[in-house]
């Protein structure tokens, strides 16, 4: 994903409030616990003769004395590297802290302005885990520092939130998958252990966000299964939490462990399950087809703005359903294994990945095998030289074709007018002269009846924080605070890639292009006959199968099946781009150059042709538009239909379908969309 806004969706505080990991005082100088040298004093004895002393003196210069001070000598040596290594120690973490609580305080937009500070920061803590790791059973000793387990779980956790942030940034998946590795790699050990025990509240809080920050991890990875096991550990936390300490927040995790359980079914429910219970796999990310990728593609999207502004819709921190989707659907999979599997030593390598991430981006110490993430103190110390948690430029060479950068994002929820409009500017101003921008807007409708409006019909409604008590009347209000077709005009000026997901979306229709740029808006229905958790249009977009059992109340299904539909579906795609990929109009032919952007138009054509065949949509307001309107004609195609009806029949659902009927298609909308 990428920048959000630094308000990552973790459940719970921003995790630079997390209570940091306080470096223990130094102990006192080292020299004074070394070992007292063994000597040998002679006897008081008055009756011995001078030849006697002289015996006795000559033997310690010869054998005891010598090597006695050495020793003492050798002590007071290993004395002072010890006491340096505990200071260097120090130094690191406290070093890694400050760059860490600085994460929070970087500008959300311009990369020159916060990229520095994440390489110092991984740099710093390359260093600091490095180190940790060489010096272990030194730093554990209680007589040079008393590291303890959980320290060690607070720098794997920080270096995951690290790799997270950098995700959100950045919006390249392989981060994300070394956030889940290191995660994956605290749990296995069980580093938070212990809190009961030394009845810890700190520790337990610290091990509460470390499971909602790793079950967002999961959920952006579609981990399912480790998603439901961490719930239902979390669940037991919060019980034992609430019990035991009994503290003022209770009720605050609580609320956040609901708010997972809900997000969490409303993202797994729709997916049907197959005859043993056993969630059937499907895939959300983008994976080009054979044959639609261009070798050398001219135009990219470069720029996404995902907007949210539904209080109603379920939603995780400040992540709605229908946000979630759209983040989905524009990103690739990653080029490492989504379940957290390590490569193999082999796979290993200094060259550039497909996706222009260098192997050595990877975790610390861990990066040839994820089952080493995070070292034991009998671990080889030396294997990580060669590895550093450091994000690697990419190469010209490493931007290929079939395997380009995701787009970068910015996440929005419930924004100001102020809030669209700026970062709006600034993904203008970020993109190059092949590229473009997507903005995306999911939010409850704004209508304005004014006769004198000049443009400003209504549209998506958005946030009224920051100003106060109102007092205006109702319609300025609503004039006031609503992102309106005008004031997306001036953007224009550039290529622009419009999806709506409102009852007002109609309103967006017929947006001047001023400056003959490439533009193009999709628009859901304006009202739904059937209530869903999330927005249908925004469902299909996000996976057409999973939407269309959703749609069809298809609940269960054997696996050969299953992966027949899927392939069905998959054919259902190919043939509508044969007919996209005929449209005339060269404006919008130019973002079928991005894999993204074509995919989204095919999914809007195949929700075109499923809602018009449901017997539940019966209305123009019940079916998605564009503006041009240049696929409508597409979605009555014959060949279309018969490949929906080839799916249709095969999961046995006919009877919630018009299979002998013609399919009509909206007319284009004219009027200004005020009409209720």
């Amino acid at each position: 994903m990428s920048a959000v806004s630094e308000k990552e969706p973790v459940g719970v505080a921003d995790p630079a409030q997390a209570p940091e990991v306080q470096a223990p005082t130094p102990l006192a100088e080292p020299a004074t616990t070394a070992p007292a040298p063994a000597t040998d004093t002679p006897p008081n004895d008055d009756t011995t003769n001078k030849p006697a002393p002289q015996q006795q003196q000559e033997q310690p210069l010869t054998a005891d004395s010598v090597p006695t001070d050495a020793k003492r000598e050798a002590d007071l040596q290993s004395a002072e590297r010890d006491k340096e290594t505990v200071e260097e120690f120090q130094y690191l973490l406290e070093k890694s802290q400050h760059l860490f609580s600085g994460l929070s305080d970087l500008p959300e937009i311009g990369s020159k302005y916060w990229q520095p500070h994440f390489q110092r920061t991984f740099e710093v803590y390359t260093k600091l885990w490095k180190f940790q790791n060489q010096h272990r059973l030194l730093l554990e000793n209680p007589v040079h520092y008393g590291l303890k387990r959980w320290e060690v779980g607070e720098i794997a956790s920080k270096i995951g939130q690290l790799y997270y942030r950098y995700y959100l940034r950045t919006s390249e998946t392989n981060y994300l998958h070394e956030a889940f590795v290191f995660y994956d790699a605290i749990r296995e050990r069980n580093y938070f252990r212990g809190e009961l025990s030394m009845k810890n509240s700190a520790l337990m809080i610290k091990k509460l966000r470390y499971y909602a920050r790793f079950i967002v991890v999961c959920l952006q990875m579609n981990s399912t299964g480790m998603m439901l096991q961490l719930l239902e550990e979390v669940k037991s936390l919060v019980e034992v939490y609430a019990t035991v300490f009994n503290p003022v927040d209770k009720m605050e995790w609580a609320l956040v462990v609901k708010e997972m359980a809900l997000f969490m079914q409303a993202v797994c429910g729709p997916v049907p399950v197959d005859d043993a219970g056993v969630t059937l796999p499907a895939s959300y990310r983008l994976v080009p087809r054979r044959g639609r990728v261009e070798k050398e593609p001219k135009f990219r999207l470069q720029e996404a703005l995902v907007v949210g502004n539904r209080p109603t819709q379920i939603k995780f921190s400040e992540l709605t359903l229908d946000m979630y989707y759209v983040l989905q659907m524009l990103e690739r999979e990653p080029s490492v294994n989504p379940m957290g599997a390590a490569p193999s030593e082999g796979a290993v390598s200094a060259e550039p990945s497909a996706t222009g991430i260098s192997e050595s981006v990877r975790s610390p110490d861990m990066l040839e095998s994820a089952s080493s993430a995070v070292q034991e103190p009998n671990a080889d110390a030396t294997r990580s030289d060669s590895t550093e948690i450091k994000p690697k430029e990419k190469t010209e060479d490493t931007d290929r074709a079939t395997r380009r950068p995701n787009p970068h994002k910015y996440v929005l929820y419930q924004p100001t007018v102020s809030q669209v409009l700026v970062y709006l500017a600034n993904a203008f101003r970020e993109i190059g002269d092949q590229g473009c921008v997507l903005l995306y807007l999911s939010s409850d409708g704004s209508r304005i009846d004014s006769e004198t409006s000049h443009g400003y019909i209504g549209g998506i409604a958005t946030s009224r924080r920051g100003q106060g008590d109102s007092t205006h009347d109702r319609t300025t209000d609503l004039l006031i605070n609503t992102v309106h077709p005008a004031d997306l005009v001036p953007f224009t000026r550039k290529p622009l890639f419009l999806i709506v997901e409102s009852s007002c979306s109609s309103t967006y229709s017929n947006m001047p292009n001023l400056f003959n740029q490439p533009m193009l808006a999709l628009l859901s229905p304006t009202m739904y006959p059937i209530h869903m958790n999330s927005g249908i249009y925004t469902f299909f977009l996000h996976s057409p199968l999973v939407a269309f059992c959703a749609l069809s109340q298809i609940t269960t299904m054997d696996a050969i099946r299953w992966a027949h539909v899927d392939r069905l579906f998959g054919e259902f795609e190919d043939c509508v781009w044969e007919f996209v990929s005929q449209v005339s109009d060269t404006r919008v032919r130019r973002f079928f150059g991005d894999d993204f952007l074509r995919q989204i138009v095919v999914r809007h054509v195949v929700c075109c042709v499923v809602l018009g065949m449901h017997r539940e949509f019966t209305r123009k307001e019940h079916l998605p538009q564009a503006s041009p309107e240049l696929f409508a004609q597409i979605a009555e195609e014959a060949e279309l239909i018969r490949k929906a009806r080839a799916i249709i029949d095969e999961c046995g659902v006919a009877e919630m379908y018009r299979l002998e009927e013609s399919i009509g298609s909206p007319a284009p909308v004219t009027d200004t969309g005020l009409s209720t």
